[in-house]
């Protein structure tokens, strides 16, 4: 089954946006100030418009306090850091007594349960995202998908919520926000499966392209967070560069399109205007291509199936742009591209044990814990050492995304000991 569910999806009317204080909530609430820009007759514009119903941050209680202001029709506010949430509800409530609030991980869920938003976009970081999706499933949401880790982590358990959702008669659809797979959707769409023969991802190469990899062994912290094209936060950034990211995403792309991985590939573009390719039954490429601006697919996620109501850039932006070039990835500067392609190909729980070990190395590496070129040699060891298990249950997947980070977080506790 494919997620996507193009057939029942409908237009974003009102939204609960999850992570609104980072990069894809950031573009969704510019997007949202155009919108309210949009110029023509008073109908057009109430047509055009989307409410904002719902938000969550995960501590930045300044930017909730102004999006409260700034957005009216805000009825539910989460801070997902349960710590900040108790030091911070009493004068928030005090404040916007109109705004329910809620705190921690199970605070958002509580929020995405209780939100009369008829589209959930979820743009937090991580497998954090899991529990807010599948609720939003349940309640038989549209689902603009931001957090690869939910599918990468528990794939074959929302496609089993999707089919008990289906069968109760819910419309429940997810619309792609990450760049490659919404334009891959778009490729997609308007081509008959006999002629797909292959669909290709694009990915910039991060900052270590033209690194050899024993180079990449010596880089800094600041040089992996030096992204040449987007400006991401810090984990995001951390993937990019070492290619997880990208192989995250072909995971993710096996489960919302339904395609074997056999039919997935990746090739790096430096100047990210392509973000995802078909290569059909005969050979042909077909190209998706925009400038490398997160609002493009933000707004195709949250229209469709209707047309975006606005241009984003000059009829002539394309004679601007640079030469397309592609390059084919190199697995020994990328080994964890490669443990990822080897994980999705097993299935099961190993996806989830890659995604939960990359996390635990990665915020190790970002502590300043292990160097750069060891969050594969991590990711490797948990894919190595741990049972790899196959179901539908959510609660399979979640305990697999438990024992591995428990099994790393013990492991560098000894290292760190000797």
């Amino acid at each position: 089954m494919d997620l996507i569910q193009a057939a029942v999806a409908s237009r974003t009317r009102s939204l609960a946006l999850l992570g609104a204080s980072g990069s894809v909530g950031s573009t969704t609430l510019r997007y949202l100030r155009q919108l309210d820009r949009v110029s023509g007759p008073v109908a057009d514009r109430e047509k055009a418009r989307i409410e904002l119903n719902a938000v969550s941050v995960h501590r930045s209680v300044k930017l909730l306090r102004e999006l409260i202001v700034e957005f009216s029709d805000i009825k539910h506010a989460a801070l997902s850091d349960a710590d900040v949430y108790r030091s911070e509800v009493d004068g928030l409530k005090a404040d916007f007594p109109s705004v329910r609030f809620y705190g921690g991980a199970e605070g958002v869920v509580e929020l995405v349960r209780e939100t009369q938003a008829d589209t959930v976009l979820t743009a937090v970081v991580g497998a954090a995202g899991i529990d807010a999706t599948v609720a939003a499933v349940q309640g038989g949401k549209k689902i603009a998908l931001a957090n690869k880790e939910t599918l990468v982590t528990a794939g074959p358990a929302i496609q089993y919520e999707a089919e008990r959702a289906a069968k109760k008669g819910l419309a429940v659809s997810f619309l792609p926000v990450d760049s490659e797979h919404n334009a891959a959707f778009q490729l997609l769409e308007g081509l008959h499966r006999s002629r797909l023969s292959r669909l290709i991802l694009t990915a910039s190469g991060g900052p270590f392209r033209d690194r050899t990899a024993d180079e990449i062994r010596t880089v800094s912290r600041d040089e992996v967070l030096n992204h040449p094209t987007w400006k991401m936060g810090p984990k995001i950034s951390v993937d990019s560069a070492g290619m997880i990211n990208k192989g995250l995403e072909i995971i993710e792309a096996h489960f919302l399109f339904d395609l074997a991985y056999d039919q997935l590939d990746v090739r790096i573009h430096r100047n990210s205007y392509v973000h995802a390719m078909v290569k059909t039954s005969d050979g042909g490429m077909i190209l998706a291509a925009s400038p490398p601006d997160m609002i493009f697919p933000v707004a195709h996620a949250l229209h469709y199936p209707e047309a975006v109501p606005m241009q984003h850039v000059a009829d002539d932006e394309c004679a601007r742009w640079p030469a397309l070039q592609f390059e084919a990835v190199d697995p020994a500067k990328y080994p964890g591209f490669s443990l990822c392609m080897q994980a999705g190909r097993r299935g099961g729980t190993a996806p989830a044990i890659l995604n939960a070990a990359n996390e635990v190395a990665v915020a190790i590496f970002l502590d300043g814990g292990i160097p750069f070129y060891r969050i594969p040699e991590l990711v490797d060891d948990a894919l190595q050492n741990l049972p790899v298990e196959d179901g539908r249950e959510l609660g399979l997947f979640q305990e697999a995304d438990r024992r591995t980070r428990e099994y790393l977080m013990l492991k560098h506790a000894e290292r760190s000991a000797r």
